[in-house]
């Protein structure tokens, strides 16, 4: 029988362990590594329930929603015309869209409070700074293409500044309790990362960035007339920056080139077409989910196409072709309910936590009509870190409250 104390004890040391493994995560997720450091805190926190059992109170129906989503987009697996359940299938689910939900669910598993939030929103962003930092230092070398510096892939790189970069620039504006201190390391993180990002050559992220930035910078700044100084001086640095740098000029220019020639782009026409197609004909459950890839080579990919592509780079359109109009609707109806909570929370509260994750949701959502950012094939972290930055928007907004019984653990 464990005494009250020691009970006290152990989890405190898990409590510990937990948040240094999700620093660990904050510090390390652009690196290919083989330690997956949020799945480690995700099971200490399931050590944890144990010797603790938490009272969960949820003050919004996103779990029903989430639980909704994923019973939708299951039914693929089972109802598809093209081919029989296997094995495959359900490793592509659940590898897709069960596995990144660790990112919500470690919200239950560990009572954050703001200072946990800060701290791990501090290092990511000095991950992406130190990251920005070699990225320049590589252009200095005369290196060009998809510069990522010490990250893992350009694709990741690419969904990390989209989901990050928002938040912390919002934060950096809008007045809050946050210190002069913090507010002035995220505005240096951003800054940094201007003239990198330019140089990652990911003509998405220049959109995306673009329209949040601006809107960050309409709404957070009280005297507006500093809005269009700072808009003028930002303008400015990025031509200086696109202009010595010819490929990323070349990148820019070719954001409206529709032609044969201009393949990335062309290719995209291409896949949004042969996905709509494959949803018009198997429209009720979709090809299945993990079937995209067969069906696309077989059936429904263009003579003119000169890719193998595994998604349609557009995640309604993959949604829609793999799972149909039920599962599609129900990926629909979940991010018009995200936008709904967080608009009305802003509106309601002025909360910067619900105005950041709004602009990191805009973002993310962008990006996704370009690239399959969110339950795609093969890209799960991106999938991961915006249901974590849900979850601290949750957090941060009192829609989850964790609470423990005090004969459970003492004060």
């Amino acid at each position: 029988m464990i005494s009250s104390n020691s009970n006290n004890k152990i989890i405190h040391i898990l409590d510990k362990i937990i948040f240094s493994c999700l620093i660990l995560y904050s510090l390390t997720f652009l690196l290919d590594i083989k330690i997956n450091f949020l799945t480690t805190a995700f099971a200490f926190g399931i050590i944890k329930l144990i010797f603790i059992r938490p009272k969960f109170h949820i003050n919004s129906s996103i779990f029903y929603i989430i639980f909704l989503f994923i019973i939708c987009t299951s039914l693929s697996i089972f109802f598809n015309d093209i081919t029989s359940i296997s094995n495959n299938n359900f490793s592509a689910f659940k590898s897709r869209f069960i596995s990144p939900l660790i990112g919500i669910f470690i919200i239950l598993l560990f009572n954050f409070e703001k200072k946990h939030i800060i701290a791990l929103l501090s290092c990511f962003s000095f991950s992406l700074l130190i990251n920005a930092i070699f990225i320049i230092y590589q252009f200095s070398q005369g290196l060009s293409g998809r510069l990522v510096g010490l990250a893992s892939g350009y694709m990741l790189l690419c969904a990390m500044n989209i989901l990050i970069l928002p938040i912390i620039f919002s934060l950096a504006l809008y007045k809050s309790s946050l210190s002069n201190k913090l507010r002035l390391f995220y505005l240096i993180t951003i800054l940094i990362n201007i003239p990198a990002i330019i140089f990652e050559n990911t003509r998405i992220v220049w959109i995306v960035l673009s329209i949040t930035y601006f809107i960050i910078i309409l709404v957070s700044l009280k005297n507006k007339k500093l809005i269009l100084p700072l808009l003028a001086t930002v303008v400015l640095c990025c031509s200086i920056f696109f202009q010595n740098s010819p490929q990323s000029f070349d990148r820019l220019t070719s954001i409206t080139n529709l032609s044969y020639q201009n393949q990335s782009n062309y290719e995209r026409l291409l896949m949004w077409q042969s996905a709509t197609n494959m949803f018009i004909e198997h429209p009720l459950f979709g090809v299945g989910v993990g079937n995209y890839h067969e069906q696309y080579i077989t059936n429904y990919r263009s003579p003119y196409s000169r890719e193998d592509q595994w998604h349609p780079h557009n995640v309604p359109l993959a949604m829609f072709s793999e799972t149909g109009l039920i599962g599609g609707t129900s990926y629909v109806f979940l991010f018009v309910y995200l936008y709904y909570s967080a608009i009305s929370t802003y509106l309601k509260t002025k909360s910067i936590s619900s105005f950041a994750y709004l602009m990191c949701l805009l973002a993310y959502s962008i990006n996704c009509l370009t690239d399959s950012m969110f339950c795609g094939h093969n890209i799960k972290s991106s999938t991961t870190f915006f249901w974590l930055f849900t979850g601290f928007y949750l957090i941060s907004n009192k829609y989850v409250i964790i609470s423990y019984n005090k004969k459970d653990l003492s004060k």
